[in-house]
Order: structure tokens, then sequence, then C-alpha cells
């Protein structure tokens, strides 16, 4: 199931969700303000795992490509959470 289907099947309107990439393994949650919120690792894993790169360039790429364009969303843009246990 994709995340926009996930979403939609929680019954959940109007939430910004990735499209270029849609992680759809590493959506996590959606916030009470309606903001999708995506697990940082699970996003690096899913480019991994689908898109066949390596560790370090599904971190380049999202860093560069996803986290740094996400203030340029507006105030619904998603959510990407980085988990601070090791």
């Amino acid at each position: 199931m994709t995340a926009e289907e996930r979403i939609l099947e929680a019954g959940y309107e109007d939430v910004v969700i990735f499209s270029d990439y849609s992680y759809d393994d590493a959506l996590i949650g959606v916030t009470t303000d309606n903001r999708a919120v995506y697990d940082y690792d699970k996003m690096v894993q899913h480019l991994i795992e689908h898109d066949k790169m390596t560790y370090d360039d599904a971190v380049d790429f999202i860093n560069y490509n996803t986290v740094r364009a996400c203030p340029y969303a507006g105030e619904q843009a998603p959510i990407i959470l980085r988990s601070i246990d090791e």
C-alpha cells in the first residue's frame, strides 16, 4: 500500500507527502496538524532497497534533495524524524 493510500485509509485529508520519492516504507505517522512524519533511517533504507543506492549515496541524496527542500514546502511540509538512539 502506498503512503497516500495509507493516509487516506486512516481518514486524513490534505496531508502533504513526498511525491518524487514516495518513501512509502518510511511513513510512520501524521501529526495533529496533518503533517506527514517520515523516519529518516527508513528513507535511507528505502533508497538502498528500491533504487539500489549505496548507504552514502542515499544519505547524500536525502540530505540534499529532501531535507534541504523541506523548509521551502511551507508550514505543511512533511517532518523527517531522526532517532537519537543508536
